[in-house]
């Protein structure tokens, strides 16, 4: 079993939990578990699926920090919380503003080729 695994408590799988996902979770980021684990231990039927309910406990306030370090994975604040947390918007601003060039540049290409293409079928 890896350094990852032994972090989630065997009784993970309790789906009564408003937050099952963040209450299981280690705090800190050198604790992290990675989302394969994660949906195993939990009963996701996919990473996806683990994703999903991630996204859906953000949505409703749960802290739930990622990273993509040392193997990436899922964990709550830890001691240095402020700090993992900065890094945690940085990344995600990061990643935002590249998501937003690509929005940009398919905007760009519809303005260019108006209706035109919806009418070729393209």
């Amino acid at each position: 079993m890896s350094e990852k695994q032994r972090n989630i408590p065997p009784t993970a799988a309790d789906q009564t939990n408003r937050f099952p996902v963040r209450d299981i979770l280690p705090h800190g980021q050198e604790r992290a578990v990675n989302s394969q684990y994660l949906a195993d231990a939990l009963g996701f039927k996919s990473v996806r699926e683990l994703q999903r309910q991630i996204e859906l406990e953000r949505q409703n306030g749960a802290v739930i920090l990622s990273t993509c370090h040392d193997g990436g994975g899922y964990f709550r604040p830890g001691q240095n919380g402020i700090r993992e947390a900065r890094e945690f918007i940085q990344t995600l601003t990061a990643r935002s503003k590249k998501t937003m060039v690509a929005l940009d540049s398919a905007k760009k290409y519809l303005e260019g080729v108006g209706n035109a293409s919806d009418e070729q079928g393209n």
